[in-house]
């Protein structure tokens, strides 16, 4: 099991991830797990609120094993892709808060789960990057709503420059909505003054906040499906794995 979800208190679940690995990766395994854990908690009508958050390290991305895999198999990819996708619609839709806690590293496709939630409350020391381009496999959640969440110049950013920031820059660009050293205390908090909010008020403003969340991403994922099988995908997925570095950056350094 990858997933652990406990309730801490009648309205609250908080759901931990530890996919046993250094950092928390994004597999089939996870996501498969991930997702009917999230269909179990829609279920839970007393929940209104759910943290999520991860062992150690809120995540490291895309599981470059199965990106490999993806990159020399079409109908692997689309699969994986399309689990990766409805993650993002599912937690867009989800008829509960959502509010990340983040330690360690939020990488890649972890990343972009920050996105998606409502709130995102992160130790001071997090460290936040979207580096899919240097493997030739682009941020698909970031590029997409990047823009109307973090500003045209922040996505550009992240995901054109493979940026990693700060807690307090992530702060700043709004990426997150506060970096301290109490994640519990400040999560509390934060729900606390939810509860001040009548339920179907607070229900209807996240819906009518998210529904502009979902555009595009078919599309976007659909194009991901296709690019992570190009040449410069599988060579770069292939020069990380062997810890060599791609031909763009060999020939960057010949042409100095």
């Amino acid at each position: 099991m990858y997933i652990n979800v406990e309730f801490t208190r009648k309205d609250t679940a908080k759901l931990v991830i530890n996919t046993n690995t250094k950092y928390n990766v994004m597999n089939i395994k996870f996501m498969t797990e991930f997702l009917d854990t999230l269909a179990d908690i829609e279920k839970e009508k007393n929940c209104r609120f759910l943290i999520i958050k991860g062992q150690t390290n809120f995540g490291s991305g895309a599981d470059i094993k199965e990106l490999n895999i993806a990159s020399k198999d079409r109908e692997f990819a689309v699969s994986f892709f399309n689990y990766m996708k409805e993650i993002y619609n599912r937690l867009i839709n989800l008829d509960k808060i959502t509010i990340a806690q983040v330690e360690g590293i939020a990488y890649g496709a972890h990343l972009e789960l920050l996105l998606v939630m409502d709130f995102i409350i992160s130790k001071r020391d997090a460290k936040f990057a979207a580096p899919g381009g240097k493997i030739g496999v682009f941020p698909p959640v970031l590029i997409t709503l990047g823009p109307y969440l973090i500003g045209i110049q922040n996505t550009r950013r992240l995901a054109m420059l493979g940026e990693e920031i700060s807690a307090d820059e992530a702060e700043k660009i709004g990426l997150i909505t506060k970096s301290t050293d109490e994640l519990d205390l400040e999560t509390e908090k934060i729900i606390e003054r939810m509860h001040y909010m009548a339920p179907s008020s607070l229900a209807l403003m996240k819906r009518h906040i998210s529904k502009y969340l979902e555009r595009e991403l078919d599309n976007v994922f659909k194009t991901l499906s296709i690019q992570v099988t190009s040449d410069d995908s599988r060579e770069g997925i292939n020069a990380f794995l062997s810890k060599i570095q791609p031909s763009w950056l060999l020939n960057l350094s010949q042409s100095k």
